[in-house]
């Protein structure tokens, strides 16, 4: 009887996360541009058995400019009734039962997705100077990450805009810019 008793919990710990996810999600989405500039933020959800064991994998789901995917995964031991997750600052995993340190993560973590994609942007306005591409090309293959239909690799006008300023500042005096 007390297995029953935990494994409910053990849901409705999974359920409390899950129904914050559709909150804090849902906040980052709206309007348009700010749902690109948190990168076409989403979530997916996935619990499986192996064994006795019974775990569910929340994944937090993002794009940088250009399309590259990124993530937050957080798995859920349904029999520890613990959560586990990579730590950003120290790299290592964390384990825990409490739901809500776990959204104040997963909440921070969110809340740096557009310094994230910013350094993507800077790091491909590198790489095509690197390439030689003129102020031109350059200028023109930012257009195309502004108007490109994947919705995450997208960039708004505002990263538009810091991604112009960074090429200038860094590349003014260069040579091949």
């Amino acid at each position: 009887m007390e297995k029953a008793h935990s494994s409910d919990k053990s849901t409705a710990s999974v359920e409390w996360l899950t129904s914050r996810l559709d909150e804090i999600v849902k906040s980052y989405t709206q309007p348009q541009e700010r749902r690109i500039g948190y990168g076409n933020l989403r979530y997916e959800c996935a619990t499986w058995t192996r064994s006795s064991e019974v775990i569910t994998n929340i994944a937090i789901i993002y794009e940088t400019p250009g399309g590259s995917t990124a993530q937050i995964n957080i798995t859920y031991d349904h029999h520890k009734a613990q959560f586990s997750y990579i730590d950003d600052k120290r790299d290592e995993t964390v384990d825990t039962n409490d739901a809500e340190l776990v959204v104040d993560v997963i909440e921070a973590h969110i809340k740096r997705i557009p310094i994230r994609r910013l350094n993507q942007l800077q790091q491909q306005i590198d790489t095509w100077v690197g390439e030689g591409k003129t102020r031109s090309q350059l200028f023109g293959e930012l257009n195309k990450l502004l108007q490109t239909e994947f919705l995450g690799g997208r960039i708004n006008t505002t990263e538009l805009k810091q991604g112009i300023q960074y090429a200038i500042t860094h590349y003014a005096a260069g040579p091949s810019y």
